[in-house]
């Protein structure tokens, strides 16, 4: 009954037709991703892809290891070389794109220190240029006193017990970083947030027709007069929608990572997430960020299809069931900018999808008198309540009425 399921999902037109737009959606993302990582040659010609991948994991690779005092000292005397060099001094683009050329094996590093030595809310490109070998020495501790001096500003509020979780992550922050190239991780990272919500409406529209397409063909009527009819094909209709959520969301997202990866190299997987975000509080590597994100994108897909096959099984139509995973996972957004409840925001379902976001930022909340980060939160209380919106989906169509 299973298979009759599937083969009735996959047999509509309309419905192939969303596969094939998912396939062109993924190489178009893709393509974009790709696109993210640029290459500068010593011509000053810019090379991005593939082609530029290769090139700038090779630039960035001569100052792979562990980025200690030492290492901070000799980017900063690379950088002032660079500086006072004829390129850099030049009205010619295409000469300071010759000596930007000569940054681009450091320049992970150089934005370390820029961020060391940034105001807490902002980004100083050039700070570098303004920070003497010594004083590069501090940035690891300068990254736990900015944090401390940001915190007695006053400019954002957290409670006593907030701002001692986030002193103390910072100060559990594994030092000195390990150093390589990171930028295929952290094109992914940036983009994939984008394709899982793409991925998401798509599967929701895939699984929208499972318990209306019987009131559509008009066959509920011999439907639920079967044997089997308000039981086991009610399960069957379940299996079909949870199979084809997981099978294609696992597929496709990780298509999709394979594509990137494969073009720009999947090297710096365990580098530190701080490399990417500095001000992060979540102490992980870009892989585990990457197996987080994917985990509280799985979970928010798995909820918006199960509110779309329950809408479905409610109300009889497909239409108003294609329409929930759209004000689930995009009205949502869009209502946390019109209203102002910051708190309660966070803990809106499309915040699943946007976990690459949330690891920038800051939120935290206390439970029982501990400070927790918000994803921990979100992520395994959707996954039980899409749990105990499966009996609810099963009793709803059990016990229709046919008409």
């Amino acid at each position: 009954m299973l298979q009759f399921e599937l083969k009735k999902v996959f047999s509509k037109f309309k419905n192939r037709m969303a596969i094939v737009l998912l396939l062109v959606i993924l190489v178009a993302v893709s393509m974009l991703t790709m696109n993210r990582v640029e290459y500068v040659d010593s011509d000053g010609n810019h090379v991005s892809g593939l082609i530029g991948a290769r090139s700038l994991r090779a630039e960035k690779n001569k100052w792979k290891g562990e980025v200690t005092e030492d290492v901070l000292e000799a980017v900063v005397r690379e950088n002032e070389a660079v500086n006072h060099s004829p390129e850099f001094q030049s009205d010619n683009i295409e000469e300071l794109d010759e000596a930007y050329a000569r940054k681009q094996g450091f320049s992970g590093i150089a934005e370390i220190i820029n961020n060391a030595f940034s105001e807490w809310r902002d980004y100083d490109y050039f700070a570098i240029d303004n920070v003497s070998s010594e004083e590069a020495k501090s940035v690891y501790a300068r990254r736990i006193s900015n944090l401390k001096q940001f915190l007695d500003s006053g400019e954002e509020v957290f409670s006593d017990s907030q701002k001692e979780y986030m002193i103390k992550k910072y100060e559990d922050l594994e030092t000195p970083f390990y150093y390589e190239y990171t930028d295929g991780w952290s094109a992914l990272l940036q983009n994939i947030s984008t394709f899982i919500l793409v991925l998401a409406l798509i599967i929701g529209f895939l699984v929208s027709g499972i318990f209306s397409s019987e009131f559509q063909t008009k066959a509920d009527a011999i439907f639920f007069s079967t044997k089997l009819g308000r039981n086991r094909a009610v399960l069957s209709k379940m299996g079909a929608g949870f199979l084809i959520t997981t099978v294609f969301y696992v597929a496709f997202v990780l298509l999709y990572t394979f594509v990137v990866l494969l073009a720009l190299g999947a090297d710096g997987a365990n580098c530190p997430i701080q490399m990417d975000m500095w001000r992060s509080v979540y102490n992980v590597t870009f892989l585990q960020a990457y197996l987080l994100i994917v985990a509280g994108g799985y979970v928010g897909t798995l909820f918006a299809a199960t509110l779309s096959m329950l809408a479905s099984a409610i109300t009889r139509s497909t239409a108003t069931a294609i329409i929930v995973p759209f004000i689930v996972l995009c009205a949502f957004p869009f209502l946390s900018r019109v209203i102002t409840l910051p708190g309660i925001c966070s803990y809106f379902p499309d915040q699943l999808l946007e976990i690459y976001i949330t690891m920038k930022d800051c939120v935290l909340v206390e439970l029982g008198g501990e400070v927790v980060d918000v994803v921990s939160v979100i992520v395994p209380v959707y996954a039980a309540v899409c749990l105990l919106l499966e009996p609810v989906l099963y009793k709803v169509y059990k016990r229709t009425q046919v008409s």
